[in-house]
């Protein structure tokens, strides 16, 4: 891999440079990719409010794609190139070939060289960086971190118990499954509830592994550094994932999980935009759902990593379906469903369209951030996991009895009437518990991020943990 060329400093808001000789100053590493990005700039936005200065490491493309908030200051560093990679292939996620994200990772490492050359200069100004956070998949920022002598923190965008089935599958290698025994389970004995997946659910960075290859080697080599790290900060909150923020990290037991979610609601909190009132979505939107029973209305949407064929696009049934570039919306679906559904071409104020009244339902592939936007709308699920931590995020859903399963895997093709029975039966009689709870989930979801609430007291003790400056 070239080595990068050195990386440029930029300001960009009043709280930058209060990393004073002797402060705590914490770099903030994220590995980018929507998904993951969004709650780490939170978590990093929550940390500047508290008085430290952050810095956050960034190319500059991906932060023209998702900005840094201005509580924080930024060090831009070019994308490397890398001979894993084609040239021109983009500097995050988005759109990104599926079989380029591993090797994606990977090349991420050559950023190691040039940051650590900036750490060193900040030594130099007296503002010493005295603790490094980072994303889950650049689990090379650890030995970075100790030779600067300082601690790590590992940050997981999904619960508690994605990162301990990831990380028990890096460290034991069950053995690889040949085609026919797609379907043999693998039990995770050590965490709580002993879960089990079969293996074609488990994440294809693991599932695609080869021994001795390159790109297999250096992502196994990623997650054992997360092992090291002084703690783990997930995107969750007690009531939802308590069990496993105690204990689901058995090869962690001596160090702490902090749960400090939904950030994104600590963050809205944190800045109060909502003054208490109920946000509403785009007029359009808001308008046509006024129409409909509370509760009653379904949003469709799988992310910006998932698109539906043709064939799946047929049998979805939505009110609410917003569709991405690549779906396929069938000949005459539009005006077939007029009466009952909406159709939204691009982005959506997805939050907002959850919180309307009418909405009662989310049929989702259960993205994290998906799921705590629905949990902090008080809005059940009906799930269609695909892949990456979808699997385990829906089995940890349906343990909360928030969701109703529906479908799984990227190709499958339900059939149009059984889906359109499993939505009936969810909206009507059959899904009144689950839509319940989900109403319960989301008061334990918002008392979370209070003052007072366990996610509030996680990011306080986390706050506390990296004010410890040598």
């Amino acid at each position: 891999m070239d080595t990068p060329s050195a990386p440029q400093n930029h300001a960009t808001g009043s709280r930058a440079c209060n990393g004073g000789e002797g402060n705590p100053h914490v770099l903030v590493v994220p590995y980018p990719a929507h998904g993951h990005m969004l709650p780490l700039l939170d978590l990093a936005a929550l940390l500047a409010a508290r008085g430290l200065a952050v810095t956050v490491a960034i190319t500059a493309v991906a932060a023209r794609v998702v900005p840094v908030r201005p509580s924080a200051r930024t060090v831009t560093l070019r994308f490397p190139t890398s001979p894993l990679l084609p040239a021109g292939c983009g500097e995050n996620t988005k759109d990104l070939p599926a079989h380029l994200f591993r090797p994606f990772i990977v090349s991420l490492a050559a950023l190691r060289a040039p940051l650590l050359a900036w750490c060193k200069a900040q030594a130099q100004s007296r503002h010493r960086v005295t603790a490094v956070v980072s994303g889950l998949f650049t689990g090379w920022t650890q030995p970075l971190a100790a030779e600067l002598g300082v601690p790590h923190v590992t940050f997981s965008p999904s619960n508690a118990l994605h990162p301990a089935v990831s990380h028990s599958l890096w460290r034991h290698l069950p053995s690889g499954r040949r085609p026919e025994d797609a379907d043999e389970p693998v039990t995770f004995p050590n965490i709580p509830g002993s879960p089990s997946f079969p293996w074609r659910q488990l994440s294809w960075l693991f599932t695609r592994r080869v021994p001795g290859d390159e790109v297999s080697e250096a992502i196994r080599q990623f997650f054992l550094w997360n092992l090291g790290s002084a703690c783990f900060v997930v995107n969750s909150f007690a009531a939802l994932d308590g069990a496993y923020v105690e204990r689901a990290l058995p090869d962690l037991a001596s160090k702490r999980v902090f749960a400090v979610g939904p950030l994104s609601d600590a963050v809205s909190l944190c800045r109060d935009r909502r003054g208490g009132k109920p946000v509403v979505p785009a007029a359009s939107v808001a308008a046509w759902l006024d129409a409909f029973p509370d509760g009653s209305a379904v949003y469709v949407s799988f992310g910006t990593q998932h698109a539906l064929s043709t064939p799946q696009a047929a049998s979805a049934v939505a009110f609410v379906w917003v569709v991405r570039s690549g779906t396929a919306v069938p000949e005459g679906f539009e005006a077939a469903t007029a009466s009952r559904g909406v159709v939204i071409r691009g982005w959506a104020p997805q939050v907002e369209i959850l919180r309307h009244r009418a909405v009662g339902w989310f049929l989702t592939h259960c993205g994290w951030n998906s799921v705590l936007e629905a949990a902090a709308a008080g809005v059940a699920l009906l799930a269609w996991p695909m892949g990456a931590d979808q699997f385990t995020n829906a089995w940890l859903i349906a343990a909360a009895g928030v969701a109703m399963p529906v479908a799984e895997g990227a190709e499958a093709v339900p059939d149009a009437g059984q889906m359109a029975n499993a939505i009936a039966a969810a909206v009507g009689e059959e899904g009144k518990p689950v839509r319940k709870r989900a109403a319960e989930l989301s008061k334990k979801a918002v008392a979370a991020v209070a003052e007072g609430g366990s996610s509030h007291g996680d990011l306080e003790d986390l706050v506390r943990m990296l004010r410890k400056v040598d």
